[in-house]
């Protein structure tokens, strides 16, 4: 939820000034130290700063003290201050950690007691993540048993069909038992059927989520008694709001053709990164149209799946056709997938008369899945959004949209120089209608599709302000560039305030994904940070998915001058060809130090820039480990252009030769952090929220009148909760780039 801008940005450079002369002054020249203990002061840092580097933060907290009070120098004294105030943050951050864990253990002992294993299971999983020592984890008294009862409720749970009991209790188990296959096995099969049940009868998830809801609630009761529980509305209005905005499973298939499906299995048998053979992609698809077959519910959707011997006779054709695949020769396997498709149609026809674009894109599904995570085709509805997410522009208001726990459709911020904008609509507004119609309740997919829409064609929003009061606008939409860089604070009216540290000149930037205009935008931020007389940069990644490869190579070829940023090559030979890219030498080449900021939420393209940049040694990395998306995807046409198969052909390769990929089983992924600093999800949310307020778009003069629970200046709220109080990855970032800029060797 949007709430005011909590920062005072004149507070924060007088605190951050006053570090500057923390110390103690330096000594008259008669005392100035001995050769001895100049020598003892230069060891002390190098054995400060090796400390940082493993993140024992402590002590590097003592010997930049212990060198500080020996040296009396000034810049010795200012690393020993910053250091000082990063220590006794992060002693909160890690006391927080601590409360979290306890808490969540209070939490596993208090359900078991009161009965509600499947939620005392997920407290176990959330502990399990905040614990410092996961093999002692599993020894706990409450930890064997729970997982014993676990092992046997899931069984109970697949038999009766409770798939969102089935679906909490998995997922608790892949959290806590990593290395058990059969549970993610399990996850996926379960997962696969809460999809199927939500996209083709969401009325029959709706009563599965109502079931567990109760017991939710009741959890909810136990763990939170003085929590204020959220208004209820009428359920005759939930009920027209959820049926006004129910996105019909035939939109989102039209269009798709069995040609399609033949294509893509094709591509993907030719293309792919590494041996695969139709067999195994018709068994995965066989498997895709079982569970539709074997989910109770969606007979609500497809009458005649209700119809048993129907039903029977069609799984009795899937098992049919999966032997004849199995008992296939290898150079028959084409042709036998030919077959098997047309036996189904046919079959299909004859029983359970699915609609043929459920047929298809089910098993496209199911086949799919057997290579990887992000192999998937791109069905001709979802071509216009998936085109927005990778060129940086789309047509429409200019909008920041989420949705609140009541299903309002709230605005995070308005985009600079948009419709929206221009038309005066601000944070924290409420979207009620779309068209004239109820946006309660509505995705934010559905709003996305119904707000956007052809340049200088209308929409109609209907706007509540925070004090209540409504307006209905009429807005042409136009072309609306997505700003992938962003800085440490909006300024009122538009444009970016870079420096995070105005006393040390330090900048701040944000890539929050990688489109075709990137690279551009950095170099101009970069450009005016030089011109406020920036010294360093630092360069957060985090939450960053990725997007376009040449804009992340465009990217590190701004900061060098020479050597390879990335290749690709796949595990067998296929028409593609591996690449590698190379840094040339530029004119106008980043050479501001730089730190840069990952997490286990920095994907694909960001961990190429962050990989690059640290193994020709031209940024530190701080934060924890990225997610390891190293597959590389290509588009290929299918049906002429009316859907694509979006499919893994390669691998990223980083300088020093490692894939970043996590495998299945992998121990070694991703990019690795010089400088390790964990948040647990809570500090997560809560530097998200803080960080929020600073990306919030105000207007000059924005005032109490325009915008009832605002203040008149955003920025004397901030200074409660900033970003770097809130943020200890951020938090150790500016410590690292300080100390570089004051002469630390990092």
């Amino acid at each position: 939820m949007t709430t005011t801008m909590r920062g005072n940005v004149s507070r924060i450079s007088s605190l951050i000034g006053l570090l500057v002369l923390l110390g103690p002054a330096s000594p008259p020249a008669a005392a100035q130290p001995s050769a001895s203990a100049l020598a003892s002061v230069q060891a002390l840092k190098v054995e400060a700063f090796e400390a940082l580097k493993k993140g024992e933060f402590d002590r590097t907290d003592a010997c930049l003290s212990k060198a500080a009070e020996l040296s009396g120098d000034p810049d010795v004294q200012r690393m020993a201050a910053w250091t000082r105030q990063f220590t006794q943050q992060r002693q909160e951050f890690v006391a927080e950690r601590r409360k979290e864990y306890e808490k969540a253990v209070g939490d596993v002992k208090k359900l078991l007691e009161a009965g509600k294993d499947s939620y005392a299971l997920a407290a176990a999983a959330r502990a399990f993540l905040l614990a410092e020592d996961k093999r002692q984890f599993h020894e706990e008294p409450w930890a064997r048993p729970l997982l014993a009862w676990a092992t046997e409720q899931v069984r109970r749970a697949d038999d009766s069909e409770e798939w969102v009991r089935a679906l909490r209790l998995y997922s608790s188990l892949t959290t806590i038992d990593p290395a058990n296959a059969a549970w993610k096995e399990r996850l996926k099969l379960v997962t696969r059927r809460i999809r199927l049940l939500a996209l083709y009868a969401p009325q029959q998830m709706k009563m599965l989520r109502e079931a567990d809801s109760k017991e939710a609630e009741e959890v909810e009761r136990l763990l939170k008694p003085d929590a204020a529980r959220p208004a209820t509305r009428p359920a005759d209005e939930d009920e027209a709001a959820e049926a006004s905005n129910r996105l019909d499973w035939r939109e989102t298939l039209r269009g798709v053709t069995m040609d399609m499906l033949w294509d893509a299995l094709v591509d993907a048998r030719t293309n792919y990164y590494r041996e695969t053979s139709f067999r195994q992609m018709v068994q995965g698809g066989l498997s895709g149209l079982r569970a539709v077959m074997t989910t109770r519910g969606l007979e609500k959707a497809f009458a005649k799946l209700g119809d048993e011997a129907l039903r029977a006779r069609f799984l009795k054709t899937l098992d049919d056709c999966a032997n004849r695949m199995t008992d296939a020769q290898p150079q028959d396997e084409q042709t036998a997938t030919r077959g098997i498709l047309a036996t189904l149609r046919s079959a299909n026809r004859q029983t359970v008369e699915l609609p043929e674009e459920v047929l298809v894109s089910e098993f496209a599904d199911g086949a799919l899945a057997e290579l990887d995570p992000f192999t998937s085709v791109i069905w001709p509805y979802d071509l216009e959004e998936f085109q927005k997410t990778t060129q940086g522009e789309f047509s429409g208001v200019g909008i920041q949209i989420q949705s609140d726990e009541d299903g309002s459709l709230r605005v995070v911020s308005p985009l600079e120089d948009s419709p929206a904008y221009r038309a005066g609509i601000m944070a924290g507004d409420i979207i009620t209608h779309i068209n004239g119609k109820s946006a309660k309740g509505i995705t934010l997919n559905q709003a996305v599709k119904k707000i956007t829409g052809p340049r200088g064609t209308p929409v109609e929003l209907t706007i509540r302000r925070p004090d209540l009061t409504s307006r209905t606008i009429t807005l042409l939409r136009d072309t609306i560039k997505v700003a992938s860089v962003k800085g440490w604070i909006h300024r009122p009216g538009g444009g970016w305030d870079y420096l995070i540290d105005p006393q040390q000149k330090i900048g701040y930037l944000r890539l929050t994904n990688f489109t075709k205009t990137t690279a551009a935008d950095l170099r101009k931020a970069v450009e005016e940070m030089n011109r406020s007389g920036a010294r360093g940069l630092i360069l957060d990644l985090r939450y960053n998915p990725g997007g376009l490869l040449n804009a992340a190579t465009e990217v590190v070829d701004s900061f060098l001058s020479e050597g390879t940023i990335v290749s690709t090559r796949a595990d067998r030979r296929t028409p593609n060809q591996a690449t590698v890219a190379r840094a040339a030498k530029d004119e106008d080449e980043i050479d501001l130090p730089v730190v840069i900021l990952i997490n286990q939420y920095s994907a694909s393209a960001s961990e190429i820039v962050s990989g690059a940049l640290k193994d020709h040694k031209r940024a530190t990395v701080v934060g924890d480990r990225t997610f390891g998306k190293g597959s590389v995807q290509m588009l290929f046409r299918l049906d002429d252009g009316k859907a694509y198969l979006k499919l893994t052909t390669s691998h990223y390769y980083l300088p020093n030769g490692k894939c970043i990929h996590r495998e299945e089983n992998s121990q070694e992924w991703g990019v690795d952090p010089d400088v390790k600093v964990e948040m647990t999800p809570e500090q997560m949310r809560a530097a998200i929220d803080s960080r929020q307020e600073f990306d919030v778009l105000r207007y000059d003069g924005e005032n109490a009148a325009d915008a009832t629970s605002r203040p008149a200046d955003p920025a004397t709220q901030a200074a409660k909760k900033d970003p770097l109080s809130a943020d200890a990855q951020l938090s150790a970032a500016l410590l690292v780039m300080r100390l570089k800029l004051a002469g630390a060797e990092l």
